[in-house]
């Protein structure tokens, strides 16, 4: 299939990804979009066996989140992912205006909506973890696995509150993070196939 199949072009190449940055990535696809699937049904009535597993998985995935950010740190990705300065800005309204032609933005490691959008999902789920840990603090009636006991119904609504909000935006940047990997993928430049191993 070539690029003028599907109307659209990338611009430039996607980067190669490092090993380390492909297990985490690998990771944390299984792990935080098998999470956000459970938090769809954590409140069913019927069985706590959803609740339970939401915890454990929750817990593994604020570890693996703080791994994320260790490796975020020690391969100073920090103006990627978050390029909150003019320059960064200007990258990203190039890039957006770039959409408007059917041009897509560089892939990979590279500052630009690319890299603001992974900075945004970072960010979402680190807060999910964040507030879903807090929430384990709190739970009430015994629900917690960490066996705590909690009657403080208002501040473990609150948190909720707060972390399913949070959660309305995982899901914005995760259905945006995929849909754009496939565009990239349908425009030739083979992104998924070098984040998962594969050329």
């Amino acid at each position: 299939m070539s690029n003028g199949d599907v109307g659209i072009t990338a611009k430039g190449c996607v980067t190669e990804f490092d090993n380390t940055t492909k297990i985490i990535h690998f990771v944390m696809a299984i792990v935080l979009t098998g999470q956000m699937f459970l938090g769809l049904v954590v409140h069913d009535p019927r069985t706590k066996l959803y609740l339970y597993v939401h915890e454990y998985v929750g817990i593994a995935s604020t570890i693996i989140i703080l791994l994320e950010w260790l490796w975020i740190y020690t391969a100073s990705q920090f103006s990627i992912l978050f390029p909150w300065n003019r320059a960064g800005m200007q990258h990203i309204v190039k890039d957006i205006k770039n959409l408007g032609e059917h041009i897509l933005p560089e892939g990979g490691n590279t500052v630009g909506l690319s890299g603001f959008w992974h900075g945004i999902g970072i960010m979402s789920f680190t807060l999910m973890a964040l507030t879903g840990m807090l929430l384990l603090l709190v739970l009430p009636r015994g629900n917690s696995i960490l066996g705590l006991q909690s009657n403080d119904f208002v501040l473990y609504t609150e948190i909720a509150v707060v972390h399913r909000v949070i959660s309305y935006t995982a899901w914005v940047y995760l259905g945006g993070h995929v849909f754009f990997a496939i565009l990239h993928e349908l425009s030739g430049k083979g992104v998924i196939g070098k984040m998962f191993f594969y050329k």
